[in-house]
């Protein structure tokens, strides 16, 4: 059943598919599905600091619950930039197949997933939906007694939170992280939400860099951070500055200074990226889960 708001806002979602029940959660799910993130490791970082975050969540919170009676099964999260990431306790915990159906079912928007390896079989088969990737991601975590600082390279530029200078190059950068990483050609982009999604990105100061103002050689970006940890993503070294050990120092700088106040930092790669998980084993870092990725086409 679908309860459906102004301007076509999905209220509420509850979706029966025996042994379990997918329904939107509410503020008084909040604690429990706490718990329950708490309870899936490093898959859980991200779902758990939205929770922490947004106790009373909100129309901008969008999360399924699949609640097996006496217990939670699994979450599926909907963000605001098109991620879902489905969230299952021990393995075979949830059916994928009726997981898929009640996510398809409940029309929340999304374009790319992390979840269980059967749960995007099912999704991409009983969605018919067609796919520009569709990989194996692995998880790493460090925490502040593992972390592993590597020789600074040669370079008299200190690692710096990216400023309004870095604009243009920050957009080239995701441009072609995308095209690379994801197979989105840049024309594809909608340039003008990118530089929207930029410039918040400059304001919160959630964007760090290696190289001087305008002219960065090297970025991270923070997707998350909250009491269960802290997320990075869209780790780029420009073309001219790779193989010199760039990616691993900024990683290691910015994860010295997030362990101070948080308990570990993490990321996903993809799996046959070899290059990027060598730099992140430099620092420490360990593999901590295994997922799959889709992004629709």
């Amino acid at each position: 059943m679908l309860l459906i708001g102004p301007w076509g806002r999905i209220l509420e979602t509850v979706v029966s598919y025996p042994p379990f029940t997918a329904r939107t959660l509410k503020p008084a799910d909040v604690p429990a599905a706490l718990e329950f993130t708490a309870t899936v490791g490093i898959h859980g970082v991200y779902v758990s600091n939205v929770l922490h975050s947004h106790p009373r969540l909100g129309p901008e919170v969008q999360i399924l619950g699949f609640d097996g009676g006496e217990r939670l099964l699994g979450l599926a999260y909907f963000g605001p930039r098109g991620n879902l990431l489905v969230l299952q306790g021990e393995p075979g915990a949830l059916n994928p197949r009726a997981a898929a159906g009640a996510i398809l079912e409940a029309r929340f928007p999304w374009r790319i997933v992390l979840a269980p390896h059967e749960l995007v079989g099912e999704l991409v088969g009983l969605g018919r939906l067609a796919t520009l990737v569709d990989r194996e991601q692995i998880y790493y975590s460090v925490s502040r007694g593992d972390l592993i600082v590597p020789p600074a390279p040669a370079t008299v530029d200190a690692v710096r939170v990216a400023e309004k200078k870095d604009l243009d190059a920050l957009m080239y950068a995701a441009l072609h992280l995308n095209q690379s990483d994801l197979h989105v050609d840049p024309w594809c982009v909608d340039r003008d939400w990118l530089k929207r999604n930029t410039k918040t990105r400059i304001r919160k100061q959630t964007t760090f860099v290696i190289g001087s103002p305008g002219k960065p050689i090297a970025k991270l970006d923070l997707g998350s951070v909250g009491p269960s940890g802290v997320v990075i993503e869209g780790v780029y070294t420009w073309p001219d500055h790779r193989d010199r050990g760039f990616a691993a120092s900024l990683v290691a700088a910015v994860a010295q200074e997030k362990l101070v106040d948080h308990p570990r930092v993490c990321l996903h790669v993809a799996a046959s990226n070899a290059a990027a998980r060598r730099a992140y084993e430099k620092c420490g870092m360990a593999e901590a889960g295994v997922c799959q990725l889709m992004l629709r086409g």
